[in-house]
């Protein structure tokens, strides 16, 4: 399946509300207009217009994105893309977690920079949930719910060819990897990515690390603990790539 396709069988599955509990999802209008996965994949990815000639080198997978009608800014922004008139980059100085997920990504070499547009290598984002949430902007979340989008996902994987897979947190790589994990927080503490082959396709290697927001860096102990871990991979990689 090509890459469009699998975004055009999401957009039309994703059309209606749905969701349970504390996170109820509703149709996003800016989402619904574009031709990406997802709206986090207008930082890195919808560039990349061979994308299923060529694949990707690393997918980063977070959660779900959040409530758009809180996010207006960035919208605004990824309309401008969609439309054809946006003249900056994605705006990576707007939270704590895109800092540190900047910062992250410079352990794969001094030339990575994810804020911008070409940064350096082949960088795809998204979320695993395709919701958008109404109400709070986190929280609430359950493998479950995460897993009502595992056949988009697994579409996704096997259109965009990443070389590995980066999860954000312990519920996404659970979902991802198809594993449950004890002491997540702990073995991040230490420096050390949890990793799994991708279930689908064991020659992808899939991470577990922290999120890179203020919450995962204090269960982790700090920005440096949460660089240890990425720097693990960022060796492992230098095997993929060659």
């Amino acid at each position: 399946m090509r890459y469009e396709e699998v975004v055009r069988k999401a957009k039309k599955a994703r059309n209606m509300p749905y969701g349970y509990g504390k996170v109820k999802y509703v149709p996003c209008e800016t989402w619904q207009k574009g031709n990406q996965i997802n709206l986090w994949t207008y930082w890195q990815g919808y560039q990349l217009k061979d994308i299923d000639k060529k694949g990707v080198d690393i997918l980063l997978v977070g959660q779900d994105w959040g409530n758009p009608d809180r996010n207006s800014a960035i919208c605004k922004f990824i309309e401008d893309i969609i439309d054809g008139r946006a003249t900056t980059t994605y705006d990576a100085t707007v939270s704590e977690t895109d800092r540190n997920l900047t910062e992250m990504f410079k352990v794969f070499g001094n030339n990575i920079d994810i804020t911008k547009k070409n940064p350096g290598m082949r960088l795809f984002f998204t979320n695993y949930s395709l919701g958008y949430r109404k109400d709070e902007q986190t929280g609430g979340m359950t493998k479950t719910l995460m897993r009502m989008d595992k056949e988009f996902f697994k579409d996704l994987v096997m259109a965009v060819k990443p070389k590995i897979i980066i999860c954000l947190g312990k519920c996404t790589y659970e979902v991802v990897a198809n594993k449950v994990t004890k002491s997540f927080c702990k073995q991040l503490s230490k420096g050390i990515p949890f990793m799994s082959p991708y279930p689908f396709d064991e020659k992808i290697t899939v991470y577990g690390v922290a999120h890179c927001g203020s919450r995962g860096r204090q269960n982790v102990g700090g920005l440096e603990n949460m660089r240890k871990a990425w720097e693990k991979i960022a060796e492992d990689y230098k095997s993929y790539k060659n």
